[in-house]
C-alpha cells in the first residue's frame, strides 16, 4: 500500500475540514473527549497526557498506512466538531466475528504489506464518527461519513468499509444507514447495554458494512 502525504489526505467537504490527526493537535482531540455527550458512549474522559499519546499514536498509523482518523473542524467557524474517519481492523478482530460477515472472497484475507502492520486488513476498513453533543442534529455525521467512504474507496481502493456500534446506539446506527450502508447482523464485544452501568464484555454491537461495488452503484 502506497504511503499517503497527510496534506493530501485533507479534506474539504461543503462545511467541514477534516485533517489527519498528528501531534500538534492534541490540545483540540482532548476538547472533542470532554464532551459529556461523548463521554457516555466512551465510558469517561482522557487525560491532557492520554489525548496527546492517542494523536501522537494516530500520527505515526497515518505515517505507517496512509490513513486514519481526522479531525474535524467546522469551515464557517474554525472551530473542532469532533474526531472521525476510517481505522485499520485487525482481520480477525472480535475473535473473526466482522469478517464472518464479509463476502467468502480472496481480497477479504488480504493483508497490508508492511511488516509493522500486516495483521490488518488491506481491503477493508473501519469508519466512525464522534462529534461533540453541540454539533448534534447537523448532518455533519454523515458528511463526514460520505467523505470517509469516498476516500477509502476512491483513493485507498478498498473492497468494502464497515461501522458498527453498540445496539442501542440508535442516533448513529441511523448516520450509517443515511450513507448507504447495510446492516448486517450482530457480535458481541467489550462496550455498554442498555440500561446496565459500566462496560461488559459481551455486549450485543450492531454491524453494517458497504460494499465497494454496491456503493458505486448507488452512486
Amino acid at each position: 500500500m502506497p504511503i499517503i502525504g497527510k496534506d493530501a489526505c485533507v479534506r474539504v467537504t461543503d462545511r467541514l475540514r477534516l485533517e489527519p490527526i498528528t501531534g500538534d493537535h492534541a490540545q483540540d482531540y482532548f476538547l472533542v473527549f470532554q464532551d459529556d455527550a461523548l463521554a457516555v458512549w466512551y465510558a469517561g474522559k482522557p487525560t491532557l497526557e492520554e489525548a496527546r499519546r492517542d494523536a501522537n499514536e494516530a500520527e505515526r498509523i497515518w505515517k505507517t498506512i496512509g490513513f486514519h482518523k481526522w479531525l474535524v473542524y467546522e469551515l464557517a467557524s474554525g472551530k473542532v466538531v469532533g474526531r472521525a474517519g476510517l481505522s485499520a481492523m485487525r482481520l480477525h478482530s472480535y475473535d473473526g466475528a466482522i469478517r464472518s460477515f464479509l463476502p467468502q472472497q480472496a481480497w477479504a484475507d488480504e493483508r497490508i504489506d508492511n511488516n509493522e502492520a500486516n495483521h490488518l486488513a488491506r481491503r477493508w476498513a473501519e469508519i466512525g464518527w464522534a462529534l461533540r453533543g453541540e454539533y448534534w442534529g447537523r448532518g455533519y455525521a454523515a458528511e463526514v461519513g460520505r467523505a470517509g467512504l469516498q476516500f477509502a474507496f476512491g483513493n485507498l481502493d478498498m473492497r468494502a468499509v464497515i461501522s458498527f456500534t453498540e445496539r442501542h446506539n440508535l442516533r448513529s446506527r441511523t448516520v450509517m444507514e443515511r450513507i448507504g450502508m447495510t446492516y448486517a447482523g450482530e457480535f458481541l464485544g467489550n462496550g455498554l447495554i442498555e440500561g446496565r452501568q459500566g462496560v461488559h464484555d459481551e455486549a450485543p454491537f450492531s454491524l453494517y458494512i458497504v460494499l465497494r461495488d454496491t456503493w458505486q452503484l448507488k452512486g
